[in-house]
């Protein structure tokens, strides 16, 4: 009954032709902007934007928590998951002059970040899912909608502080709603990263499996032809010899 149940499913999934809604944009990202100057150049920048955030997140919050390590956390307004108006201008009260105007440069940073952190993601879903089969194939559109909500969640939270300390209810609800999207929408991310993983390794393992099967096929192969040759070689010498020693025989005949 299971099984039958995973096969229609499966089968249903394979109905579809693709499962990547945009492949177009897939082939873009995967096989134009696969430079190595590029990745590296932006994994450089996801580095350099990401230690400003921590710099920059002391600023704003001094008293802020520290992990099981004694090491600094992002303890700032969006990883505490607001979820009224009051609760987000509760925050950038409590953050004061000085942290407000340390919390635009951080998402100033913040936003730098998000951009250079994706084509990393993109090309690893890209070339985690590049030998399966079209139909679960996801694409790359994922990790797109994420860097863009949580723009938008920037420029949010930029609009707030800059107008502070007037009270726009209807932006700080709204921000505080971007957050909470921008939370799952991240889980999501790293769920498809981690699948694109699994995907990569299992598919890499299988590539070289049927590489080993295909290579001792064409050994086989070789050394098959390579025995016709003898075997032909040794036929042909066999009929040339008989041949050789009637003509030295008739030639001391002659003498």
């Amino acid at each position: 009954m299971s099984y039958s149940y995973l096969e229609l499913v499966k089968n249903r999934f394979k109905s579809f032709d693709r499962l990547d809604p945009f492949p177009q944009l897939t082939n873009v990202v995967g096989e134009h902007l696969c430079k190595p100057r590029l990745v590296i150049l932006t994994t450089i920048l996801t580095k350099i934007c990401l230690d400003r955030i921590y710099s920059y997140a002391k600023i704003v919050n001094p008293n802020c928590a520290l992990d099981a390590s004694g090491e600094q956390t992002l303890d700032v307004l969006e990883y505490y998951h607001p979820q009224t108006a009051d609760e987000v201008y509760n925050f950038l009260a409590g953050y004061g002059a000085k942290g407000r105007q340390a919390y635009l440069s951080l998402l100033f940073y913040d936003s730098g970040f998000l951009l250079a952190r994706t084509l990393p993601l993109c090309l690893l879903t890209y070339f985690g899912f590049k030998r399966a089969p079209e139909w679960c194939q996801p694409g790359v559109w994922l990790h797109l909608v994420t860097t863009a909500w949580d723009l938008g969640e920037n420029i949010l939270l930029y609009y707030l502080i800059k107008m502070y300390p007037s009270r726009i209810n209807f932006v700080a609800w709204l921000a505080s709603g971007m957050i909470q999207g921008k939370w799952i929408l991240f889980w999501c991310s790293l769920a498809l990263i981690v699948v694109s993983m699994i995907f990569a390794i299992y598919h890499g393992f299988h590539g070289m499996l049927r590489n080993s099967v295909l290579m001792e096929k064409d050994r086989k192969e070789k050394e098959n032809a390579r025995r016709h040759v003898n075997d032909a070689l040794q036929r042909q010498r066999k009929k040339n010899t008989p041949a050789s020693s009637s003509a030295a025989a008739a030639a001391k005949k002659n003498e």
